[in-house]
C-alpha cells in the first residue's frame, strides 16, 4: 500500500517537513548527501558515546576514548561509503588513510579535550566526559565531511583497483 506525501503529511506529525526536505534533496543532491552524513554522524557519535561509557567503567578516559573512537570510526566510514556516498568504491589506500587520519586527529583532539576537562573540573562524571567527547565529535564532523566528499569518495573517473 502506497501513501502519497500529502496523505502522509495529514497522518504523521512533521511529515510535510520531511516531504519538503525530500523535494529539496532531489533537486540539490548535496543537500541530501549532507542530511545523510548528519544522520550517519549522529548514529556514530551515539555509538562512540555508548562504547565510551561502557569501556569507561574499566578503563581511564583516554584509553576508553581511543578504543571507542577506533570502533566507531570504522563503522561510520563504511556507513558513509554505503549510505551517504551511494556505495561508491574508492581506492583502498584512500579509505585506509582516511580512517587512520580520522582516528589520529580525533585521538589527539578529543583526548586533549578530555585532559582539558580534567584540568578544569575536579572530578568530572563519566557522563560529563562523554558529553565533551560528543561535542568534540560534532565540531570535527564538518572537516570529516569535506574530506570524505572531496577526496575519499569523490569518483575521479579512473578505475578503482581492488584490494
Amino acid at each position: 500500500m502506497s501513501m502519497s506525501a500529502g496523505t502522509l503529511a495529514g497522518r504523521v506529525p512533521h511529515a510535510a517537513a520531511f516531504s519538503g526536505l525530500a523535494r529539496v534533496a532531489s533537486r540539490h543532491p548535496t543537500v541530501g548527501q549532507v542530511a545523510r552524513f548528519v544522520a550517519v554522524g549522529a548514529f556514530s557519535t551515539g555509538l562512540n558515546a555508548g562504547i565510551f561509557l561502557v569501556l569507561r567503567t574499566w578503563l581511564g578516559p583516554v584509553p576508553a576514548n581511543l578504543a571507542a573512537l577506533l570502533l566507531s570510526t570504522a563503522v561510520s566510514t563504511e556507513a558513509n561509503r554505503r549510505f551517504t556516498f551511494g556505495g561508491v568504491e574508492t581506492h583502498p589506500w584512500r579509505a585506509r588513510l582516511q580512517i587512520g587520519g580520522t582516528v589520529a586527529f580525533y585521538a589527539c583532539y578529543s583526548s586533549g579535550v578530555l585532559i582539558l576537562l580534567h584540568a578544569l573540573v575536579a572530578e568530572p562524571t563519566h557522563v560529563q566526559e562523554s558529553l565533551v567527547v560528543v561535542a568534540a565529535s560534532v565540531l570535527g564532523g564538518t572537516l570529516r565531511y569535506l574530506l570524505l566528499r572531496l577526496w575519499v569518495f569523490e569518483p575521479d573517473g579512473r578505475p578503482v583497483p581492488s584490494g
